[in-house]
């Protein structure tokens, strides 16, 4: 058996994967260990866990893939020093430094792993994993993020095994930079931020502050250009703009406590229609050169979901591909793909199945479980048409099975669900379970084969990746999980899945196959991985029922 482990880390959503004789077997964020959340740390509780789980050491691993080149990554690193040293010398200082001790410490962990490192390159690596989880021979695959070496755009053109790549754009100018220094002027955390700003967005009157913001980022010349005279981020690891941006907007940055006001919501309208424009812009700019109607996109700005669900309505591409963990999560599975094309050891596609992290045995649930109450059922029908019921009558309900999913979504396996036609659901969700803003959004589970019924979609989307339109006749009826713009961010699931099954039996109560679904956790918390995760979770929030596998705990 061959087996070849990918990782991701030192900038945040560090990760680890195995690949066993060229099949993807096991994949998870560090932060689903440690419990803090974008982990950048290296992923050595993954990796024990990969290593305890699969019975395997370092003699068994024939290679370790790194999703990005450190060295290059220097390079970057001391020409930004160069420009910047004179009126930013603490920085210029504390990065040089920084990098320096991430690069010793990689070294070290990595040979812990196995002897054969691979280092891919930042954007390759995340090109490598949206095409070859893809179904398509042929596409052209777009990253954008941040940064990655010099990199913050790049466009690919995958045929059949090989990518060929171009530069869209260089540090410092990007487009994610762009997204998450507004962020943090919004008051929110940035890399962790963005879709509060996204969902924010849908509240306001982008035409208010259109015009200042546009002058802050545009496509120009095949490329993303910043104006740097209002940023700070290649100055600063503490803030990343400036007083001029605050001058030039007339706008005082909102600090984290303080209230969300008209002021905030017309800005985050006006900052998600400008990405918008750039990003539509670069997608047009690229379809000229594409000749396959295919598109895959990966990159932490693939997250944004508003943006994703006008592609296919606003561009030549016929049909989109975004993984499950576009952002620098999945890139520790791209890597991976990226050494077993080179090495011609890639002899199928990878996986599209989520759930790829660990899985907790009945022994373990029944020995957490012998102080509580709880009910076990031997009927997983019976199973199904009790909890049908329960969110039928009004009932929250925190559902725990399998293994645990990867990437950012909650796709079933750690999920809380509700019934998304009560009135305050939305509401009481927020304020008592999850305990957060009042205007984050939930999205909607609805089988594949009745999604069409209730919204604008173009092609299945389960991954929760998109916002589409809700159709009108049912935006008062869908009302927990209908955005105040009328939208939605649907997960579309196949048959032959537990929570298909479950979806058609709530739909025998309420007529409708879809379920509000939003991730098993609470604000600022890790999504929850183990059993005792999720009962620590239930008996602190206003969880009404939980289940765990065919247990059903109660309080």
């Amino acid at each position: 058996m061959k087996y070849v482990i990918g990782v991701s880390a030192y900038y945040h959503d560090s990760s680890a994967c195995l690949f066993k004789d060229g099949k993807l077997v096991f994949a998870c964020e560090e932060e689903k260990f440690t419990g803090i959340k974008h982990d950048s740390s290296f992923p050595n509780k993954t990796i024990d866990h990969i290593f305890k789980t699969y019975k395997i050491g370092k003699e068994n691993i024939g290679a370790v893939c790194y999703y990005e080149d450190p060295e290059l990554k220097l390079k970057r690193v001391k020409q930004n020093i160069k420009e910047n040293f004179l009126s930013a010398p603490l920085y210029s200082i504390q990065s040089y430094i920084k990098i320096k001790k991430n690069i010793s410490n990689l070294k070290k962990n990595l040979g812990r792993v196995s002897d054969n490192v691979f280092y891919s390159k930042h954007h390759l690596s995340h090109q490598y994993y949206s095409f070859f989880t893809s179904d398509f021979k042929r596409a052209t695959c777009l990253s954008v993020d941040g940064v990655g070496e010099y990199e913050t755009a790049s466009v690919g053109f995958a045929n059949g095994q090989e990518i060929e790549t171009i530069t869209v754009s260089d540090y410092p100018h990007s487009i994610g930079l762009y997204y998450s220094a507004m962020t943090s002027f919004l008051g929110f955390k940035p890399n962790e931020g963005e879709y509060k700003v996204m969902g924010l967005a849908s509240y306001g009157d982008p035409n208010v502050y259109l015009d200042k913001v546009r002058e802050l980022i545009r496509f120009k010349n095949g490329g993303v250009k910043c104006n740097l005279k209002y940023f700070t981020w290649n100055k600063s690891n503490k803030i990343m703009f400036n007083s001029e941006l605050v001058e030039h907007l007339g706008i005082q940055p909102r600090l984290p406590e303080e209230p969300i006001i008209a002021t905030h919501e017309n800005l985050a309208a006006s900052i998600q229609k400008v990405y918008e424009e750039v990003f539509f812009d670069l997608l047009k700019a690229i379809s000229y050169i594409d000749d396959t109607g295919n598109i895959c996109l990966s990159g932490g700005c693939a997250y944004n979901g508003s943006a994703n669900g006008k592609i296919i309505s606003n561009t030549s591409f016929k049909k989109l591909w975004i993984p499950v963990a576009p952002s620098d999560a999945g890139s520790s599975i791209g890597a991976c793909v990226h050494y077993l094309v080179k090495n011609k050891q890639l002899f199928e596609r990878v996986t599209q199945n989520p759930f790829l992290g660990p899985l907790y045995y009945y022994k373990e649930i029944v020995k957490l479980l012998s102080n509580g109450k709880y009910h076990m059922f031997r009927s997983e029908n019976k199973l199904r048409a009790y909890v049908a019921k329960k969110i039928h009558e009004g009932k929250v309900v925190g559902w725990f099975e399998g293994h645990c999913e990867f990437g950012a979504r909650a796709l079933g396996n750690r999920s809380i669900l509700a019934d998304p036609t009560k009135e305050g659901m939305k509401d009481r969700i927020n304020k008592l379970i999850k305990k957060r803003e009042n205007f984050r959004p939930f999205a909607p589970m609805v089988t594949v084969d009745d999604q069409d019924k209730y919204f604008i979609m173009e092609n299945e989307i389960p991954y929760m990746n998109q916002i589409v339109q809700v159709k009108s006749e049912y935006k008062d009826v869908l009302k927990a999980v209908t955005h105040v713009d009328g939208t939605a961010r649907v997960q579309s699931v196949h048959k032959h899945t537990n929570m298909y099954r479950l979806l058609k039996e709530f739909e025998k109560l309420s007529g409708y196959p879809i379920l509000l679904n939003t991730s098993f956790n609470i604000k600022d918390k890790t999504m929850v991985l183990t059993p005792k995760d999720a009962l620590n979770t239930f008996y602190n929030t206003n969880l009404d029922i939980l289940i765990i596998e065919n247990f059903l705990i109660y309080k």
